[in-house]
């Protein structure tokens, strides 16, 4: 075979591996694709030098990665805003006619696929970069492992720059030969795509489906997709189009019909403003598109024997109860744990081991314990035991309080639970720091209180498993410039009980100093607001103790500055006022609501009190709104406002 001859015939296999894997119309026979794939590998075997980057034997990803770089999204990949029943559907398309000025939009709903979103870029119709989602902003370049998957091509129809998005997941065929290794096919596919050995996440045979097009010149979504399908990019075909409420109802129930008919996992339906003029002019809030929902699907509920009852221990010490079950699936996840709250929540619901309980995942996430559906003669009560099952301490409870714990500080479970809380995105954001390694530095006794880790040497982290030269810098460099973050992260950081990420930032925009913080009094910390008695108490009990001290004097050591942040103001509108939210916002959620206020100089209340100022009122407020109003009778002056006026005031 010549070269001319083997580049014809790397677009003839291609060609024949679209019509199998995307169009699922194989044009011939298995049989005959491998006698002339057996060719191909035979000419590259003698030619290595001429291999084409775009043969179908370059999707084994056979080089190794040392590790990701970050990619820079040219512009944002929202997350989507949700809705959980028929009445927050009905409002979601009121709020998009009004947005429209009482323009009637016609919709699309599509299945939900529960995958890993990804932002691919063709150059010249060459597939170029492949990135995950990432914050929607910044995410990771993983091409190698895009590349492994054999349903979307290397090279489209037309010689186009575009950049199309979509989501990775695995079928669930597929998955039947993964579920020991994975809980859901989701972690597997998210698990598989982040793989530093290409070869690997071929072998994991993922797929993808896309579901835009970003910047091509057709009028409506279901265009958009035609024209993407077109170029050979894999789309789901089961898309449906509506011109009403009732008939959006209707297609959702027909992808719940179909939900277990389908080859990958879906978790709802999503909803879209069809066309593309409407879409621009409702825009966008700061994390979702005002034209497009998720419909989530119901909490699925599923019966389960209760095999027994295993301790955890967190990192305040407190002792929860798990049960361990016969495993079943729930909502397409493979669940075996579930919480038990405490001995409270055991004892009211009656649940044994040996019981049949009906169990669903709480959120979609963490599988809980819902009643007992069946009790036998067999059952036996479960009893707290009398020792920390990590440490052996003694267990202490007191009359009154659902709580049992472990007193030992220096109880392993405690530490990693400490660890894991200190590392954390929302606290000192140490990246590489999982779950893996904290195990083995605390198991090694590497780790033994949180400063620790400031002390770790290259030569531990690489006596380490699974650890290579690029992942201990890594995390050397993670840990050097942690000791930059704010005073407020610091602090949350440090895990005091009940002094939760808010409550660290009113203390540190008061006392913004480490000196100043030491020097605190309970009476100084009544004064703030929403310090109230149990935090305060907590506070000063853990930040005058000798071992928080001595803690303390080692981070100062190790080169932590944990100095205070100004948090970037963009103007003054709310300057000295203070914000309480009540409800659900439909254009925000609770944290980005208060973002917004805190960026133009508001505080943040979390309770109704003579010192609240401004009640922002969502749907379903609750009590808040009542107690605002007696306030107001009796003399206070709480400005109730609606998040319409809120947004407007933004937006000035």
């Amino acid at each position: 075979m010549i070269p001319s001859e083997y580049l014809d015939l790397v677009k003839k296999l291609n060609t024949h591996a679209h019509a199998y894997y995307s169009l699922d119309a194989p044009e011939i026979s298995d049989f005959d694709y491998d006698i002339l794939y057996k060719k191909l590998v035979d000419f590259e075997e003698n030619n290595p030098a001429k291999v084409d980057a775009l043969s179908p034997t370059q999707r084994v990803g056979d080089k190794l990665l040392e590790g990701f770089e970050s990619f820079q999204h040219p512009s944002k990949l929202p997350s989507l805003s949700n809705v959980f029943n028929d009445e927050e559907l009905e409002a979601f398309v009121e709020r998009v006619e009004k947005g429209l000025n009482g323009k009637k939009a016609t919709f699309t709903v599509e299945p939900k696929i529960d995958g890993l979103a990804i932002a691919l870029h063709y150059k010249e119709g060459r597939l170029v970069v492949g990135a995950t989602r990432g914050d929607g902003s910044r995410g990771e370049l993983v091409t190698s492992n895009i590349k492994t998957i054999k349903s979307l091509p290397l090279i489209l129809n037309k010689a186009v720059d575009m950049e199309v998005r979509g989501e990775v997941f695995i079928r669930k065929s597929v998955f039947k030969s993964l579920e020991a290794d994975f809980a859901n096919p989701r972690n597997a596919a998210a698990g598989s795509i982040r793989q530093l050995d290409p070869s690997v996440t071929a072998k994991r045979r993922l797929d993808v489906f896309l579901y835009q097009g970003i910047g091509m010149n057709e009028p409506t979504h279901d265009r958009v997709l035609r024209a993407v399908s077109a170029l050979g990019l894999p789309v789901n075909k089961d898309v449906l189009m509506c011109v009403s409420v009732s008939e959006i109802k209707k297609a959702i129930r027909h992808i719940i019909e179909k939900r277990d008919d389908y080859d990958w996992e879906i978790d709802g339906a999503v909803i879209k403003v069809n066309e593309c003029a409407y879409q621009d002019a409702l825009g966008y809030t700061i994390k979702a598109p005002r034209w497009a929902t998720a419909y989530k699907f119901p909490t699925e509920q599923v019966v389960t024997r209760l095999n027994d009852i295993e301790i955890q221990v967190g990192r305040t010490g407190v002792l929860t109860p798990v049960a361990k079950l016969e495993p079943v699936r729930v909502t397409g996840v493979m669940v075996s744990n579930a919480t038990l709250h405490n001995m409270d929540e055991i004892g009211r619901k009656g649940v044994k081991i040996g019981d049949d309980v009906v169990v669903q995942r709480a959120g979609e996430v963490i599988p809980e314990v819902v009643r007992v559906e069946q009790t036998y003669e067999t059952s036996e009560l479960f009893f707290m035991p009398l020792d920390c099952p990590s440490c052996s301490a003694t267990v202490h409870h007191e009359d009154g309080d659902v709580r049992y714990y472990c007193v030992n500080m220096m109880c392993p479970a405690q530490v990693k639970g400490r660890l894991e809380h200190f590392v954390a995105r929302k606290a000192m954001d140490i990246d590489g720091f999982g779950k893996q390694l904290v195990d083995q530095l605390v198991d090694l006794g590497l780790v033994q209180d949180l400063a620790d880790i400031y002390y770790v040497t290259r030569e531990q982290l690489l006596d380490l498993d699974r650890m290579g030269e690029t992942s201990a810098d890594n995390i050397l460099k993670a840990l050097e410039d942690s000791k930059t973050k704010s005073l407020s992260k610091f602090l949350f950081g440090l895990g005091i009980p009940f002094v939760g990420e808010r409550s660290a930032e009113i203390i540190v925009e008061s006392f913004p100093s480490l000196d100043k913080i030491l020097m605190v009094s309970k009476e100084k910390l009544l004064d703030l607001y929403d310090i109230g008695d149990t935090i305060a108490e907590s506070f000063l009990t853990t930040i005058q103790s000798p071992e928080f001290i001595r803690l303390l004097r080692r981070f100062l050591d190790a080169g932590i500055k944990a100095e205070h942040v100004e948090g970037e103001i963009e103007s003054d509108i709310f300057s000295g006022q203070t914000f309480l939210i009540t409800g659900t916002l439909s254009q925000f959620s609770r944290t980005q609501a208060q973002d917004e206020v805190k960026k133009r100089g508001g505080k943040i209340l979390s309770s109704v009190s003579k010192n609240l100022d401004v009640l922002l009122v969502g749907d379903k407020p609750g009590s808040k709104v009542g107690k605002a109003v007696k306030l107001n009778e009796s003399g206070a002056t709480i400005q109730i406002m609606d998040e319409s006026l809120f947004e407007a005031l933004i937006k000035e």
